[in-house]
């Protein structure tokens, strides 16, 4: 087992911190008058045509439970200056109060879904649920973005090169990593 000389043993249970530093979203979702705001790391894009995404949801999550009564979610993406309140949203529930009021983010009205967009967020992806996967301890929601808007001049079918469209991917537990400007690498140069 040459491969594994120079590594470190990594417990199955934390396997997913390997993978998991993809960009963090703010997901929002609604259902009768309740709103809620939560942290996600757990999300993906599935496919271009339809647009599809995935988020996955602990059962046990109030954003659970008004995605699946609601059938509708909005992945809202932060920049990094966001950092405290993406990092609250995550570590509060939102039985116990709203978070919108307690980290400071704005609600601001969809195009086309129920649940709100964060005004202070990048980018929203507006998703109506087309199909939901037990997961273990987690429901895999697929939804189908049926709007989507990013912050003018930082978005163009990608991520523009300019500090202010910096993302934050998640580590594990208080740890993030912060996107940053970089060069462009193209294959064949």
């Amino acid at each position: 087992r040459e491969g594994y000389k120079l590594k470190v043993e990594v417990p199955p249970a934390s396997a997913h911190r390997l993978i998991n530093h993809g960009c963090v979203v703010l997901v929002t979702s609604a259902s009768g008058g309740r709103t809620n705001v939560m942290t996600v790391a757990w999300q993906t894009p599935l496919s271009a045509r339809p647009p599809l995404v995935g988020v996955s949801i602990a059962s046990t999550h109030l954003t659970h439970e008004l995605i699946e009564s609601g059938g509708e979610f909005v992945v809202n993406v932060p920049g990094a200056e966001l950092l405290p309140k993406v990092h609250l949203c995550g570590s509060i529930s939102g039985r116990e109060g709203d978070k919108f009021r307690k980290a400071g983010l704005t609600p601001g009205p969809a195009r086309k879904v129920s649940p709100p967009l964060i005004e202070e967020c990048l980018a929203h992806l507006e998703c109506v649920v087309v199909a939901r996967h037990r997961a273990g301890d987690h429901t895999f929601f697929v939804g189908e973005v049926v709007a989507a808007a990013a912050r003018e001049g930082l978005f163009s079918t990608y991520w523009m090169d300019r500090p202010e469209a910096s993302t934050l991917h998640h580590l594990g537990g208080s740890r993030y990593y912060v996107s940053g400007p970089r060069k462009e690498a193209r294959h064949g140069d």
